[in-house]
């Protein structure tokens, strides 16, 4: 490529035409990386998010009242001490765990006597924690 400028002009000027024709795809090429690096903070956010809520379904069947399977646990769902007989109407004192050792779910008892905060860790883990503490088999 030959310039019809002066000698102290031309190299100016192909450094000017690179950069020119450099710039959009290094753009480009950093806009992908800088997308790249978001969906992965995303995704180690969001993994970092299920290993908490695992963490605390696990604390809560260290310390949880097993539930009857065949009531299960719903958010916003009333606590009775016997969801059989509801006679009584007497509910869970708030903070008390419950846990299910069938789809190993685990929730808390708001101050107003419902189920809040469901979790679920996985099923083997849970039943482990439930077999030590002597609540299953």
């Amino acid at each position: 490529m030959r310039l019809n400028l002066p000698l102290s002009w031309q190299i100016p000027s192909l450094s000017l035409i690179l950069a020119l024709t450099i710039a959009p795809s290094a753009i480009t090429m950093f806009r992908q990386s800088q997308a790249e690096l978001q969906q992965k903070a995303t995704q180690d956010q969001e993994e970092s998010k299920q290993t908490q809520d695992v963490r605390k379904a696990l604390d809560r069947a260290r310390r949880c009242h097993l539930i009857d399977e065949r009531y299960p646990l719903v958010e916003g769902g009333a606590a009775y001490y016997d969801p059989t007989n509801r006679v009584s109407k007497r509910l869970l004192p708030m903070g008390t765990a419950l846990c299910s050792a069938r789809s190993g779910y685990t929730g808390e008892v708001d101050r107003f006597g419902a189920v809040r905060d469901i979790k679920q860790a996985p099923i083997e883990q849970i039943n482990q924690v439930l077999q030590q503490r002597g609540l299953i088999r």
